[in-house]
């Protein structure tokens, strides 16, 4: 039913709006994330140069992500094929609830550091930093996409008062709905992301292991890496571990796909489409194991070497080369999850060397040795 108007005739099944979400949330993040960490450290020469243009780019490529939000809500609500009015809503209510914008009441001679005006009466002003809170994004536009398909099966969408009614009893009622559980969302993703955290400080070598591991089969999920990343702020030799951990899963995939796909689906995987062989790795899930085996030994090089990283470069891998690039050069504003860079050899043999010999043995045990799949169980179409 993914070409089904979402409106009080659509069947809403558990599964179908699991996965939309999910998918959904990805899109909304990668369009938040990517522009930014792919040119980060190609246009700082320019902005450290101070060119009015690179500045500028820079600005506004990082407002990308405190738009994260709006956009996950936005890219939800196209999921359900909603119709425009409701998409708009849809990023409304998802984009005031998490974070990214916040506001504050000031007195009467408060001097707008942007504008200079003096304000000459209380008012309020508002702030956009960081992507505030993608799990509660996530979780508000769950409720945004239940709340209109209610309004659309019960009261008949408002009808020809919709226009007026949706934006505010969706965009500001469950926008308000969003704010007021942001606290108590925002202390669990902290939470978790703290013992990951305190995990990784105290038993660095296995933790790294695990990461891996685990970014290692996620990337083959509907299940965004940046996403979660963002979620629990992995950073430090976390961030580096997820990070070889889809580099590992990428040099699997690349091996079989370059003996039985086209050019363009092998190049499209290098580029970063590894979801898009979902397909095949659900009609053969034991292709996992390789996966996580060849991530396992892949990370064992990020402990020793203490290779670390940011939340927004661990759920990259090769993608863009942002997480390689994280691991050797670092922002002023990075020092606050990143204490430690590497050197431009060590950085090769992390992010290419190892993970290519760890890929291609782990592979050659599973399709020679243990014959467990072949690679024409990777013949696919992105």
């Amino acid at each position: 039913m993914a070409s089904a108007v979402f409106d009080g005739s659509y069947e809403l099944k558990f599964k179908d709006f699991f996965f939309k979400v999910l998918s959904g949330s990805a899109q909304g993040i990668l369009i938040g994330v990517l522009p930014s960490a792919v040119l980060k450290y190609v246009i700082r020469p320019f902005v450290q140069s101070g060119m009015g243009w690179a500045v500028d780019l820079s600005a506004i490529l990082t407002l990308f992500s405190s738009l994260i939000p709006m956009l996950i809500g936005l890219a939800i609500a196209m999921q359900f094929n909603m119709k425009s009015l409701d998409v708009g809503v849809m990023a409304i209510a998802v984009g005031v609830a998490c974070g990214s914008i916040k506001w504050a009441s000031v007195p009467a001679g408060f001097k707008n550091p942007i504008t200079g005006v003096t304000t000459t009466s209380p008012s309020t002003v508002y702030m956009a930093a960081g992507a505030g809170d993608v799990i509660n994004a996530m979780i508000v536009a769950a409720i945004g996409v239940l709340v209109i398909w209610l309004i659309a099966k019960y009261l008949g969408g408002f009808g020809s008062l919709a226009i007026i009614l949706s934006p505010i009893v969706v965009g500001g009622g469950v926008g308000l709905i969003g704010k007021e559980i942001a606290p108590y969302v925002g202390e669990v993703t902290t939470w978790i992301g703290k013992m990951v955290q305190l995990a990784t400080d105290l038993q660095p070598l296995p933790m790294t292991i695990i990461i891996a591991m685990a970014f290692a089969v996620i990337i083959v999920t509907p299940v965004s890496t940046v996403g979660i990343a963002l979620a629990i702020t992995l950073s430090g030799l976390g961030s580096a571990a997820a990070g070889v951990g889809i580099v590992a899963t990428t040099v699997v995939l690349l091996i079989n796909s370059i003996r039985v796909n086209k050019v363009g689906t092998t190049v499209a995987i290098f580029l970063g489409a590894m979801k898009g062989m979902m397909p095949s790795v659900f009609k053969k899930p034991v292709m996992l194991f390789s996966f996580m085996v060849a991530a396992a030994v892949s990370a064992l090089p990020i402990s020793f070497l203490n290779v670390q990283g940011t939340p927004t470069s661990a759920g990259f891998g090769w993608i863009g080369f942002v997480s390689p690039i994280q691991s050797v050069v670092r922002d002023v504003a990075d020092k606050a999850f990143q204490t430690n860079t590497i050197g431009v050899i060590p950085a090769i043999l992390v992010w290419a060397i190892v993970p290519i010999i760890a890929g291609i043995v782990v592979d050659l045990l599973f399709t020679k040795v243990f014959k467990l799949y072949k690679p024409e169980d990777f013949k696919q179409e992105i």
